[in-house]
């Protein structure tokens, strides 16, 4: 009957087909025959006390059940997984599912070939941008295993992941009145640029608590746009917040490599208009930002005296010899607190135009970050922000990856870490810079005071302001 398929397919964490069943019209408070008699699933589970697993098909199914029909909470019917949204992307641009060796490529330059990129392109909203996936924890088992930490909670670097995904997601569906209806293969190819900032309210999500990502367009300049994100996490019944992130992706013409046009973005409400106002005044921050780099120009004179303090801090007032420097009580050289590794790029980790996956990078260096921050301040310590990740080249499939962290910045039971990437090719042994993280971590005791971090040369000098700069 439609019930005992339903119940088996709960009891089998088959979600899809559980939702099939529901929409037929399965009722987990239906009645059937059993030994002559009329009774419930929960009637059966009470009746044979001896078996343990009908209780449980039981309570997994109203799980799915309570889920899927709450008001407070969206059906699973009228929301994709993340799993989906990753399909979807596949087959937008085309992407090979079966990784051809030598094709640096991919296949979504030769199905766009011949097709001429309209110059007109019509305007969009931000509701038509909009929209949300689920990542299914409460009711798939196996998935949990991806997720999972070593605390049981719910790995931030896989977050991570997601979040790259999804702002690709949202890009294309801003854009997708370019469609090519005739091969369904969409003529952009949309990566994501830069990571402007993710503030995370809860560090620690529950592992068997389903999870949504959402987000819309809310700033689009000529070639490039800006998606807000956010993360709710189910808690009894209502979407709780977990993060907000804000990610600015490039389009990009797969045959020419140069800058493509996006659709225009416009407001139709007075929120609208106040939304998009905002992503302009952040693109001008991000703009002003990168004029007053330290790599530009030097530290102004605040920054001055506290890199001329720390360095006498250093200092033996009774000799004053520059060669001996003597660490304070409490601190702790900058160059001291690094960490290095090396990741082979396989194409495992490849994106959807055979790069090599920017979530990917993220979560390798997230890993790093906290490993780096962890073990200065000797504990297991919590997510606050990750801030300002620009993705300056593509890392190619092949390539040898190179982190290093460092603890930069401290600031009461705040630490901030930078993460340096960069590429190795490994016929010319060339190294290039791609990527340059920040990420800001807390102690779980707010009113914890940390030890300092102490630079040694100018170059750590610059880095220290710099993640000062970062933490503000």
């Amino acid at each position: 009957s439609g019930l005992s398929c339903l119940h088996i397919a709960a009891a089998m964490g088959h979600a899809d087909t559980v939702r099939v069943l529901c929409e037929r019209g399965a009722n987990v408070d239906q009645q059937f025959r059993f030994e002559e008699q009329d009774v419930t699933a929960y009637d059966l589970a009470e009746s044979q006390q001896h078996d343990h697993d009908i209780k449980i098909m039981y309570q997994r199914l109203c799980l799915f059940i309570s889920h899927s029909f709450v008001n407070t909470i969206p059906t699973y019917r009228s929301i994709q997984t993340m799993n989906e949204v990753r399909k979807g992307l596949q087959s937008l641009v085309g992407a090979q599912l079966v990784f051809a060796y030598g094709d640096q490529h991919g296949s979504h330059a030769r199905l766009t070939e011949d097709i001429k990129i309209d110059s007109t392109l019509a305007s969009r909203t931000i509701p038509e941008s909009y929209d949300e996936a689920i990542i299914p924890l409460a009711s798939d088992v196996r998935l949990r295993e991806r997720y999972a930490n070593f605390e049981n909670k719910v790995r931030f670097g896989r977050i991570l992941e997601d979040l790259d995904t999804m702002a690709v997601h949202i890009a294309y569906k801003h854009n997708s009145p370019q469609l090519i209806k005739s091969i369904n293969v969409h003529p952009l190819a949309i990566v994501t640029a830069a990571v402007d900032r993710i503030e995370v309210a809860i560090a620690h999500m529950h592992i068997d608590r389903d999870i949504r990502l959402s987000g819309f367009a809310s700033f689009v300049g000529k070639s490039s746009m800006e998606a807000t994100l956010k993360i709710d996490q189910d808690n009894n019944g209502t979407w709780e917040h977990v993060l907000h992130a804000l990610f600015v992706l490039a389009a990009r013409d797969p045959r020419t490599k140069k800058s493509a046009k996006m659709n225009p973005l416009v407001g139709l409400t007075e929120e609208d208009h106040t939304i998009i106002k905002e992503g302009e005044l952040k693109r001008q921050r991000r703009l002003a930002e990168q004029d007053k780099s330290l790599f530009k120009i030097p530290p102004d004179t605040a920054e001055s005296t506290i890199i001329h303090n720390l360095f006498l801090n250093t200092i033996s007032p009774s000799t004053s010899i520059f060669q001996t420097r003597p660490l304070v009580e409490n601190s702790m050289w900058m160059e001291q607190t690094t960490l290095r590794t090396m990741h082979i790029c396989h194409p495992e980790q490849r994106n959807l135009y055979n790069k090599i996956f920017g979530g990917y990078l993220m979560r390798k260096s997230f890993e790093l970050a906290w490993t780096t921050a962890s073990l200065f301040a000797k504990q297991s310590l919590s997510t606050l922000a990750v801030d300002d990740i620009m993705f300056q080249r593509p890392v190619e499939i092949g390539s040898l990856l190179f982190l290093s962290a460092m603890v930069v910045y401290v600031e009461d039971n705040k630490i901030q870490t930078r993460v340096h990437a960069e590429v190795v090719d490994i016929h010319t042994t060339n190294r290039a810079t791609t990527n340059i993280f920040y990420f800001i971590f807390k102690t779980k005791n707010n009113t914890q005071q940390l030890g300092n971090i102490v630079p040694k040369t100018y170059a750590e000098a610059m880095m220290y302001i710099d993640g000062k700069r970062h933490l503000h």
